[in-house]
């Protein structure tokens, strides 16, 4: 009975250790953070100290008249850097949606 105990014993240990070791990993990596203090970094690479800030930034560019296009510039540069077999496709779109709304 001893020994039987002792075996259910070690399997539980080994269980809880393996069971732990499992999923440890996926907690090591959490930081604890007051809410909205975290950095923001945008695509273009622009630092935000807080969400808060990159949404203020960011309505400003939507409230700004030609606000939008310099950001769609922008994201299009970033984008033809990291795809540049996918640079013409963007071309050709927008060459058909000038074709179907008329003269820009």
């Amino acid at each position: 009975m001893k020994r039987l105990m002792a075996r259910v014993f070690a399997v539980l240990v080994v269980g809880l250790m393996a069971w732990t070791g499992f999923f440890m990993p996926a907690y090591a990596n959490v930081t604890l953070q007051p809410p909205g203090s975290e950095e923001v970094i945008s695509p273009d690479g622009q630092e935000y100290s807080s969400r808060q800030e990159a949404y203020e930034k960011a309505m400003e560019a939507a409230n700004d008249p030609k606000g939008l296009d310099k950001e769609y510039e922008k994201d299009l540069k970033i984008f033809k850097k990291e795809n540049p077999d996918q640079a013409n496709i963007i071309e050709k779109a927008e060459a058909a949606v000038e074709k179907v709304v008329g003269d820009k």
